[in-house]
């Protein structure tokens, strides 16, 4: 059992002085504790990146040389504030400049690179990734179909699905669980244990033996890779590895910490018997999914570790006593303002969303009206859905936004889709502007319609070419989404069109060799071949429903009063396409099908609301897109989900729909629902916005926990100098 210490030896007075500040007593205790191993319990804005540099600094005037301190943490942009904090604390710059401060990932890359002799190929984001996932899948299906038993397998083709992958893939990764499953147990068990669906659990294994290759050297590293790649490695007795020896090492954010970065620590502090300093806040965990959590960190990080002290870091000077005492009454536990002015906390009562968006636009206006920056304000949503009525709002009222962590909802692919759907029956490409968005809507339509493209046919520039020119866009649709897929299709599908366009001269030329040589039965032979691949269709029941769908859809639109409300045609067209049906099939998680489904609920609210016939619907929609980038220009407010707010900081943040099933999210657990309110609420800096419904019973709980009444009394009362009781 591991000893947990709150009462360590007396700390030592401080060798070193800060500039510009005047450390607490929590932070002094924290920069001079004598322990082996330091846990810095902190809240949202108790200067826990400040804190761990006075610890660093206070070693460094100990005598410790820099380059014998390592300092991690999870983002690169954590480690450069980091190494920043040193410098604006008073460490000297060249000294600052020789710790070592890396995210776990960039660590583990150099390590590795040191090992292998020499780096992979770094491939940085989900569109870099997906010509392999789908490579993968390729092979994967192929053994499958190699099987006996053939398993039924719904492997993901198009960008969306794929970019859900590779999420569960990565937090496979951070749970150290290995490519293929345990070997004591079948993947079908394996999968189930890990909550993952059997088809992706399987794709993750073959994208891993992909990935690996024959060589030491990885055919590639993504983001988190290394981590993973370095923790396996620890842990491989044919394959052992040095790590280098540190004095010191700390840690920022420990919420973060999962089993693979874990095991990377737990390495680096018995190879260099090194001092250890971590600070967190364990209520901003919000990655679970990845092992990261509370049970985690009080459970097994620091087992085997003697004499493990921990300290409370609980002065916040983010914002001021009243949502101090706010964030005390949800967390129960003790958080203490540093800040000498107020806080403010605002409730509005809105009767539904569209009552809510527009409140949000009416209180933007009048800050910017009261001479606040939109920019230094934050919109922060739990669910990407929710962005719909906001953004409408938002255009309404005049007031340009940017986005962090979520796409505009006229941006998704459920949404291009449908767009795509009403430009084909009008027969209006122009209501769809520019190639690139056009290019969207056609991959939104072979994602949608289940189409089994391949990479290459995917990003082809026969593709690019149908969306640059209305006349072959309308021939895409009768020449490829209608038209029942043959097998001479379906081996295109995985060619590009140069590539398919190649082989077809192949063909002509041995066709006219044949017969120059006078083999006419075996041209004759090769034609009908040909031939019969061209006209046997050979799609799957999916495929064919799927055209049919689109078929009779497009005859409905086609068919009603061109005065019929945009929004009642939508949610036909929705219905016959089973659109929120394919989205089940879609999707590997079931709560982003769910999304989906409001996603396009909300997409018909628009329509709703501005009661247009389809064709000005179709308008209104290219107008309210080039009006929004004109107010993209101005002075805009962020527009983002918890996960992107983060480690981010606003003057005022504004909280809506928070209300029972929206926040907390339904079907989500309940622990993190609770930790990512208070990362969206910990996030303002002079003012906090909350809008709730106006059925009492209906309010977030978490609201509810606040007892903002309370809060603002007990708030203005340590302001004004007295004593609450």
């Amino acid at each position: 059992m591991t000893r947990t210490s709150t009462s360590p030896s007396p700390p030592s007075a401080p060798q070193f002085v800060p500039v510009g500040i005047v450390p607490t007593a929590e932070q002094r205790d924290i920069q001079t504790c004598r322990a082996r191993y330091v846990i810095a319990m902190a809240n949202a804005g108790a200067a826990k990146t400040t804190t761990l540099a006075l610890r660093i600094a206070e070693s460094i005037t100990r005598g410790v040389w820099p380059e014998s301190i390592l300092a991690l943490t999870f983002s690169a942009e954590a480690a450069r504030v980091l190494q920043a904090r040193l410098v604006d604390i008073g460490v000297d710059e060249r000294s600052a400049r020789r710790v070592k401060c890396l995210s776990f990932d960039a660590f583990a890359r150099q390590v590795l690179l040191h090992a292998e002799g020499a780096e992979a190929p770094w491939l940085d984001t989900p569109e870099a990734l997906a010509p392999q996932v789908r490579i993968a899948a390729a092979r994967l299906q192929a053994e499958n179909a190699a099987r006996r038993h053939p398993r039924e397998l719904w492997l993901p083709e198009h960008n969306e699905p794929i970019f859900e992958f590779l999420e569960l893939s990565r937090r496979l990764k951070a749970r150290l669980v290995p490519p293929g499953g345990d070997d004591e147990e079948s993947v079908e068990d394996c999968a189930e244990r890990f909550d993952v669906p059997l088809a992706a659990f399987l794709l993750h294994g073959a994208l891993e033996a992909l990935r690996s290759g024959l060589e030491d050297v990885p055919r590639w590293r993504a983001e988190f890779d290394a981590t993973y790649d370095l923790a396996r490695r620890l842990g491989d007795s044919d394959r052992p590895i040095e790590l280098p020896a540190y004095r010191i090492v700390v840690v920022d954010e420990l919420q973060d910490m999962n089993p693979a970065s874990y095991a990377v620590l737990e390495a680096l502090l018995m190879r260099g018997k090194a001092f250890f300093t971590g600070a967190g806040d364990f209520d901003q965990v919000i990655h679970r999914w990845a092992g990261a959590g509370t049970d985690f960190l009080h459970t097994r990080f620091g087992q085997g570790w003697p004499g493990v002290v921990r300290l409370p870091l609980t002065r916040s000077y983010r914002y001021g006593p009243p949502l101090a005492a706010a964030t005390a009454a949800l967390k129960n536990k003790a958080v203490d303002s540093g800040r000498e002015h107020e806080t403010v906390l605002r409730v509005s009562s809105c009767a539904d969303h569209r009552a809510v968006a527009a409140q949000v636009a009416t209180d933007l206006a009048d800050w910017k009206k009261q001479g606040g920056r939109l920019a230094a304000c934050a919109i922060i949503l739990r669910a990407p859905y929710q962005s719909i009525s906001i953004e409408s709002a938002l255009l309404e009222a005049g007031i340009g936004w940017r986005m962090e962590g979520l796409a505009s909802y006229l941006l998704r692919s459920e949404v291009l889709m449908l767009r795509g759907v009403i430009a084909f029956a009008l027969q209006d490409y122009d209501s769809i502007p520019g190639v690139d968005k056009r290019l969207q809507v056609l991959q939104a339509l072979l994602q949608w319609q289940q189409f089994e493209w391949g990479a290459e046919r995917l990003d082809d520039a026969a593709l690019k070419t149908a969306a640059a020119q209305p006349s072959l866009f309308e021939a895409f649709l009768d020449g490829t989404l209608l038209k029942p897929q043959t097998r001479a299709d379906k081996r295109a599908a995985g060619q590009s069109g140069e590539a398919q366009l190649q082989e077809e001269f192949r063909f002509l030329d041995k066709l006219k060799a044949l017969r120059q040589s006078g083999q006419h039965h075996e041209a004759n032979a090769l034609q009908r071949v040909r031939d019969a691949e061209a006209a046997t269709v050979d799609e799957s029941p999916a495929q064919r429903s799927a055209r049919e769908r689109l078929a009779h859809t497009l005859a409905a639109l086609r068919a009603a009063p061109p005065d019929t409300p945009a929004a009642t045609l939508i949610e036909q067209a929705v219905a016959l396409l089973d659109l929120k049906g394919v989205a089940r099939r879609l999707f590997l998680a079931p709560a982003t099908a769910a999304l989906v489904a409001r996603s396009i609920d909300g997409f018909i609210d628009v329509a709703r609301r501005q009661d247009l016939p389809l064709r000005e619907f179709s308008h209104w929609l290219r107008q309210a897109e080039s009006k929004a980038e004109r107010l993209r220009k101005s002075d805009t407010v962020l527009l983002c989900s918890v996960e992107a707010a983060k480690g981010q900081e606003f003057e005022a943040v504004l909280l809506p729909f928070l209300e029972e099933g929206a926040f907390p999210l339904a079907g989500s657990d309940p622990l993190e629902e609770s930790n990512r309110f208070y990362v969206a609420a910990t996030r303002a800096r002079n003012e906090l916005r909350l809008y709730v419904p106006a059925a009492v019973e209906q309010i977030s709980r978490y609201v509810k926990a606040m007892r903002i009444d309370k809060a603002v009394l007990r708030g203005r009362h340590q302001l004004a100098g007295s004593q609450w009781s």
